[in-house]
């Protein structure tokens, strides 16, 4: 029975990617990921597939193909954390599916720092208008590991808190974890509220009694 592979394929530079991960891309006949994902994968002489917001175009196909071809569903990061197997499992026999895990950018941001993230509360705010759940998981925990987005990057997040009277935090912004571009930038809300960041980011906040 052919599976469909899930792959987690890290915080985006191809030194993360895990050796497994890599020959099953080698092997696999259709690449199906977002736009960024494919073009990791350029130079390779495979099907290739842009997820886009029709979700239920990407389940047929693989449905209607996986018996002929090998397909792997390339996942930024780890497939468990906010990631389409979420969608896969709901719609495909989880029996069919394989998945590799990958490195999270929130743990190798953690790594960069230092810091021990069993007890890291993960959030996300990518694409939903939940803002008061967030805000009780930065009042109720020491540690908030958080998957920001343009429409609501980390300067915004920073000044949201303030006006919340969210005061004794400091946080840590990660941009384009594992890129040679990479930067980091550690300070509290009030500060990190002058900056701008580009759009790969994921975001530390921590007590203030903790420090950096």
């Amino acid at each position: 029975m052919n599976k469909i592979y899930v792959l987690g394929i890290g915080p985006g530079h191809r030194d993360y990617l895990l050796k497994i991960t890599k020959d099953i891309i080698a092997s696999s006949d259709v690449l199906i990921a977002g736009k960024r994902a494919l073009e990791m994968f350029a130079e390779l002489d495979k099907e290739k597939i842009q997820i886009t917001a029709e979700l239920e175009k990407i389940r047929d196909y693989i449905l209607a193909n996986y018996q002929k071809k090998c397909i792997s569903v390339l996942v930024s990061g780890d497939p468990g954390l906010y990631s389409m197997m979420n969608y896969l499992k709901k719609e495909i026999a989880q029996e069919l599916l394989e998945v590799i895990p990958g490195i999270s950018s929130l743990q190798l941001a953690s790594a960069r720092i230092k810091l021990n993230w069993h007890d890291l509360k993960i959030s996300s705010l990518h694409g939903k208008n939940n803002r008061e759940k967030f805000l009780r998981e930065v009042r109720t925990n020491d540690k908030v590991g958080l998957f920001t987005d343009s429409k609501f990057p980390p300067d915004q997040i920073s000044s949201f808190l303030l006006k919340q009277g969210i005061a004794n935090r400091q946080a840590v912004v990660f941009e384009n974890l594992s890129y040679p571009e990479e930067r980091i930038v550690r300070g509290s809300l009030q500060e990190l509220t002058e900056y701008n960041f580009a759009k790969l980011t994921v975001m530390v906040i921590l007590n203030g009694k903790m420090g950096l």
